[in-house]
C-alpha cells in the first residue's frame, strides 16, 4: 500500500490511478485535484495536517461547492482529502506557505459534495503526504450534507428524516424548559400573577413545525427548534421520538446542533416499530445528542 502511494505521488499526473475523470462517481467531488481510488492511506508517521479552514461545515449536496484551505508541516508536498466512506479520495499538491504560517506548505480547494452522499453527518479527512510518499495521522472534519439548509438563528437545532414516519423532535435547554410539538418553546412561564414581559417568550428555543404530525405526510419532512436571541450557556439534550411509523418499515434521520455557520454537534439514526412503543409527550424519546455550549 505505502509503495503504490509512493509511486502515484513522484509521478501523480502520469497515472491512470490519479485521472480526475475517473473520480465522477465520487460523493465528494474536489475541483483540479487527482482522483485516487480505493481507500484513504495507511496512517503513519509522516508530516501532519495542521490546520483547516470551512467557509461553513454544511454542503449543499449536487449545490454549489466550498473553498476549503488550510496548512501542512513543513515537510509535506501534497495532501488527501477524502469523504469518510467513499469510493477514493483526492490529491493536491502542496502550494506555498501564506502569510500567517510563513514555514508551512498550505493548500486551498474548491469542494462539493454531490447526491451520492447520503443526507446528514460525515467526516472530510485530510492526510498530508510528503515526497516519499510517507503519510502522516488523518485528520477529521464533521460537516452536514444536506438538501435544503435550515433556518436562520443564533442556534438551530434540526431533525430531518425521509418516510411517512411521524417523528417528534425533543430539545431540553440547560434551564430544564423542553421544547417539542405539545410545548413547542423552552421558555417557561412563570407562576401566575407574576408579571411577565410580553417579548419574554422570546428568549427561548421555538419549534418551527410539526413535521408529518398525523400521518400527514409533508415533501421534506423536517423539525427546528430555534433561538433567534442568543441562547443560554449551559448543557442542551437533543432526543427523536418516534410517535407513528405511519406505515414505513423504517425511518432514517440525522439530527443536528447549529451554532452560526458551525456545527457543534450531529448524529444519524434509524426509527423503527420497537420505537413506537415508548412513552410519547414531554421527556420522551431516544436520546441522540447530548451538548454543552458555552
Amino acid at each position: 500500500m505505502r509503495a503504490a502511494w509512493s509511486g502515484a505521488l513522484v509521478l501523480v499526473a502520469a497515472c491512470d490511478a490519479a485521472s480526475p475523470a475517473l473520480g465522477r462517481d465520487a460523493a465528494l467531488q474536489v475541483l483540479g485535484a487527482q482522483w485516487r481510488p480505493g481507500p484513504e492511506p495507511e496512517s503513519a508517521s509522516g508530516p501532519t495536517v495542521d490546520d483547516v479552514g470551512l467557509l461553513r461545515a454544511t454542503f449543499r449536496r449536487d449545490g454549489d461547492g466550498q473553498r476549503i484551505v488550510g496548512t501542512l508541516a513543513p515537510s509535506a508536498t501534497a495532501v488527501w482529502i477524502g469523504l469518510e466512506g467513499d469510493i477514493g479520495g483526492w490529491i493536491v499538491t502542496a502550494g506555498p506557505p501564506g502569510v500567517d504560517a510563513p514555514t508551512q506548505p498550505a493548500f486551498a480547494v474548491e469542494a462539493a459534495v454531490t447526491a451520492a452522499a447520503a443526507p446528514g453527518p460525515h467526516r472530510l479527512r485530510f492526510m498530508a503526504i510528503d515526497g516519499a510518499g510517507q503519510p502522516g495521522r488523518v485528520r477529521g472534519e464533521l460537516i452536514v450534507a444536506e438538501d435544503e439548509p435550515a433556518p436562520a438563528g443564533e442556534l438551530v437545532v434540526s431533525l430531518v428524516w425521509d418516510g411517512a414516519a411521524d417523528l417528534d423532535l425533543h430539545v431540553v435547554a440547560p434551564d430544564g424548559g423542553e421544547a417539542w410539538s405539545g410545548d413547542p418553546n423552552t421558555w417557561e412561564p412563570p407562576p401566575p400573577g407574576t408579571p411577565v414581559d410580553p417579548n419574554a417568550w422570546r428568549a427561548g428555543g421555538l419549534l418551527t413545525r410539526d413535521g408529518n404530525a398525523g400521518c400527514r405526510r409533508d415533501p421534506r419532512p423536517r423539525e427546528d427548534v430555534v433561538w433567534s436571541v442568543p441562547p443560554p450557556s449551559g448543557r442542551y439534550v437533543v432526543r427523536v421520538d418516534a410517535r407513528a411509523m405511519c406505515g414505513a418499515p423504517v425511518a432514517y434521520y440525522y439530527v443536528t446542533v447549529r451554532r452560526g455557520e458551525q456545527i457543534a454537534a450531529a448524529a444519524a439514526g434509524v426509527a423503527t416499530p420497537d420505537d413506537t412503543l415508548l412513552p410519547h409527550g414531554a421527556g420522551a424519546g431516544v436520546t441522540v445528542a447530548d451538548v454543552e455550549l458555552p
